[in-house]
Parts: structure tokens; sequence; C-alpha cells
């Protein structure tokens, strides 16, 4: 009598679990959507900040300092995006192609080894 009831109760928790990730596919995000959003971004940045910011966010500006380096100092990076970046979603794609530079940028250089 128990089999019938806890097979229902499987059935509908899976069915909700489906429902909920076929309504969000976004926030789902696998190896090859990350790498689709890694490039989208990339492509996103270059088609709009590489003008004044290089590929790679590291030309120096007029007040000296650069995108990289105040990314890399700020404690939401996304949301400093987001004072050009007006689109959540092209916001988060940016964010994936900067991550690793702005994570490069702050991380302290590799001590010299000894010979």
């Amino acid at each position: 009598m128990k089999t019938p009831l806890i097979t229902a109760i499987a059935i509908c928790l899976i069915s909700s679990a489906w429902l909920l990730r076929a309504q969000h596919p976004a926030t789902h995000t696998d190896a090859g959507g990350q790498a689709d959003g890694l490039a989208q971004g990339k492509a996103i940045f270059v088609s709009r900040c590489a003008k004044c910011h290089d590929d790679n966010g590291n030309k120096k500006l007029a007040d000296g300092t650069t995108l990289l380096a105040r990314l890399a100092e700020s404690k939401d990076p996304e949301a400093r995006l987001g004072t050009r970046l007006k689109n959540p979603q092209e916001r988060r794609q940016v964010m994936l192609y900067m991550r690793s530079m702005i994570e490069q940028y702050a991380s302290p250089p590799a001590a010299a080894k000894p010979h």
C-alpha cells in the first residue's frame, strides 16, 4: 500500500523539478552554456567596450586607471559594469568574459623561484 503512494510522490517531485527547469533554463548553466556565455560576453565587450578599454580592459584611461583595475578593486564588479551595460544578461556574459582577467589581475604575482 505504501509503494503506490511513494511512487506518486516521487513522480510529482520529478515532474515539478522538470517543469521548473523548463521554465528557467538560464538559471541552470552547464559547461557548454557557460562557454557560450563567455563567447557572447567577449563579443559584447569587444563590440561595445574595447574602443575605450582594449579587448582585455587594460587600456589606460585619462585618470591613469584601467577598467580591469577598477573592476578588481570593486566589491561588486558586475554592478560596476551595470553603469554602461543595462541589460542584465549581457552584463552577466561580459562578467563571465572578464572574470578570469580580474582574478589574474587581483592575484599577487608569483614569487621568483630560486635557481
